[in-house]
């Protein structure tokens, strides 16, 4: 019975951890030596870490998000088979200071507003149903017709424009 009751207690306790998340650059000096750091390289070859989703090249985003994108689906890799949600569709629209979602689902369709922080390659959403009500999300690919997000352990990719837009240009 001990033997169980210290296994619950271990359980419980690894389930009320939160992850860890941090960022990390690897460095490689002039010389070659490389050198792990939670700050970015001051000079030499760089490469962002992203302990949630392994190793990733330096971002190349150099533009903050505006606009409407239609979200397609998500995938567990940036370049991976995305799965796609056909029951709701939605739409998110980006400003410098707020993103709007439209979420539509049969006959149903909610609009949430949410104040945003943007800096090319990343933002953050206050977002009330999270314990400090905010969000991170990080930009992965930014063209002017795709979009992909890095959140939650996965990524969400998006394509311009509105979802009814979007959906007839994927269907022809």
């Amino acid at each position: 019975m001990k033997i169980i009751a210290r296994f619950l207690v271990v359980l419980g306790s690894a389930c009320m951890m939160q992850p860890v998340v941090a960022e990390v650059y690897k460095c490689t000096d002039s010389s070659g030596e490389v050198i792990f750091q939670g700050e970015p390289c001051r000079s030499g070859d760089e490469v962002k870490l992203d302990i949630r989703f392994a190793e990733q090249p330096q971002q190349s985003v150099n533009n903050l998000i505006a606009g409407s994108w239609c979200e397609v689906g998500t995938s567990d890799v940036p370049d991976g088979v995305v799965q796609q949600d056909t029951a709701m569709r939605k739409t998110w629209i980006f400003s410098e200071r707020q993103m709007v979602q439209h979420i539509s689902q049969e006959q149903r369709m909610d609009t949430f507003k949410y104040p945003i922080r943007q800096a090319p390659g990343s933002f953050v959403i206050d977002h009330p149903a999270f314990g400090s009500g905010q969000v991170s999300w990080q930009v992965k690919k930014l063209t002017d017709e795709q979009l992909v997000l890095a959140a939650y352990g996965g990524f969400t990719h998006l394509s311009a424009g509105n979802c009814e837009i979007a959906m007839a240009r994927t269907k022809n």
